[in-house]
């Protein structure tokens, strides 16, 4: 009771307080409870755990950081559903991972969903004209080449077999290579850089070693096996999977050969390589995202794609999500010329996503047959504006690395991601809004 509020000394027009009054929390409570059980030890509330994930990807930090930041500022706290200042420890960094493993990507798309259906409910969420885009989301992930690749495979398999040797004793020698394919990778990164033959050579002769490396410890994994070590069995036979793989993929390299599913990280297995036509840079290694926004600038879909496809097939998923968002259908519908097809084609398309129009600009020189009608030029200066939406996404919402991991945590990157943009850009749509509405008040009221 001698605790001072934050509501007598915090500022109310502090964007994250007007944030925070703009949010559904008790549906988000209803839509998340399901993930919660109702015995043993009570979890993290529901809106600390949202609050917290959106603060992080709003003022782009990692879960420490944002942790440490929830213990030093009043509006932080004040977002995240405290009435007074908490000078104890609220949260741990771990809580925020348990918090991700526990509602899934599942339970992160209903709270965009309870979002944009609130937002929608008090006007603030247009849906008469959408513009439509694709962009790479980069894994955070180094660069990938085959003589790493070959390398850090090599070494996870010596380490491992070092660690099993303190479980079992291993009668026969294991050679392990590390001086030698130190030296080779040295020299096909420093020494042959301009001499591609040497440097094919080099590469030839290091996977050769890594094979010895494989087949040597694929005969561990057996005699793991037979002796009834199967967990450290299991973990030394997947490194020996990928290592197969490494080598296969390199071998096709080195014949001139593209291989048809290419592993690029080994930690990553489902990372893709994107291209995107542009010179700088000519390849992203992560996953295709399509995202659609409305005339204000709130993203209403996205959608996330572990491979390199045309930008045409990403369209009609993209829009079937804002019609489960929002609820309704836009009428209008731009993209730029990669999402071109044939007008007979978008027509089909058209008709069966439910849109009224589409504007997108046909390829080659005969232009599209709407392209001087006033809606369709004022579609396209409509769609220009979603390149600088995906630049804050990537620049400030931490969209130009994906460090969750898997297939789940590239959606989970983008849903987080566009949630912090979104309660950013709503905050100035209630109060221009509500600027409006006082304009309009003064003359009745005189």
């Amino acid at each position: 009771m001698f605790e001072t509020l934050f509501t007598d000394v915090l500022n109310p027009e502090h964007e994250l307080l007007r944030a925070g009054h703009l949010i559904d929390w008790d549906g988000l409570h209803e839509a998340l409870s399901v993930y919660y059980s109702p015995v043993g030890r009570h979890g993290k509330s529901i809106r600390l755990m949202v609050g917290i994930h959106i603060l992080k990807h709003r003022y782009n930090c990692s879960d420490d950081r944002a942790v440490e930041m929830l213990h030093e500022n009043a509006y932080w706290q004040c977002f995240c559903g405290f009435n007074t200042f908490q000078s104890g420890q609220i949260l741990d960094s771990t809580s925020m991972v348990k918090f991700r493993n526990r509602i899934g990507t599942e339970g992160m798309k209903r709270i965009e969903a309870v979002l944009l259906h609130a937002w929608s409910e008090m006007g603030l969420v247009k849906t008469r004209r959408v513009a439509v885009d694709t962009t790479p989301q980069p894994k955070n992930i180094a660069y990938p080449t085959d003589a790493d690749l070959l390398h850090r495979i090599k070494e996870k398999i010596v380490k491992q077999i070092d660690r099993v040797r303190k479980e079992v004793t291993l009668r026969k020698p294991f050679r392990t290579f590390r001086r030698t394919g130190k030296r080779l990778l040295l020299g096909i990164k420093k020494f042959h850089r301009a001499k591609p033959e040497a440097k094919k050579e080099a590469i030839g002769k290091l996977k050769e070693l890594t094979d010895r490396v494989v087949k040597q410890a694929a005969g561990v994994v057996n005699t793991l096996y037979s002796r009834g070590h199967q967990a450290s069995g299991r973990q030394l036979n997947r490194l020996v999977s990928l290592g197969k793989q490494i080598i296969a993929q390199t071998e096709e390299v080195l014949q001139g050969k593209n291989p048809t599913k290419r592993l690029y990280s080994l930690h990553e297995k489902d990372v893709a390589a994107i291209k995107e036509g542009k010179s700088f840079p000519s390849c992203e290694f992560g996953s295709l995202v399509s995202l659609a926004k409305n005339d204000d600038g709130l993203i209403l879909s996205h959608q996330e794609y572990q491979r390199n496809m045309a930008d045409v097939k990403t369209l009609g998923q993209v829009l079937s999500g804002i019609k489960r968002n929002t609820g309704h259908c836009p009428d209008d519908v731009t993209a730029d010329r990669g999402f071109d097809q044939s007008l007979k084609k978008q027509e089909n398309c058209r008709r069966r996503w439910g849109a009224k129009r589409m504007a997108i600009p046909k390829k080659g020189k005969h232009p599209h047959p709407d392209s001087k009608e006033s809606w369709f030029r004022k579609a396209l200066k409509q769609r220009v504006k979603i390149e600088p939406i995906i630049g804050h996404l990537k620049c400030d919402h931490r969209m130009n690395r994906c460090r969750y991991k898997g297939k789940a945590g590239d959606t989970v990157n983008v849903i987080w991601a566009t949630l912090a943009w979104n309660t950013k850009k709503i905050t100035h749509l209630a109060r221009a809004k509500g600027e409006r509405l006082t304009r309009k008040a003064l003359p009745l009221a005189a």
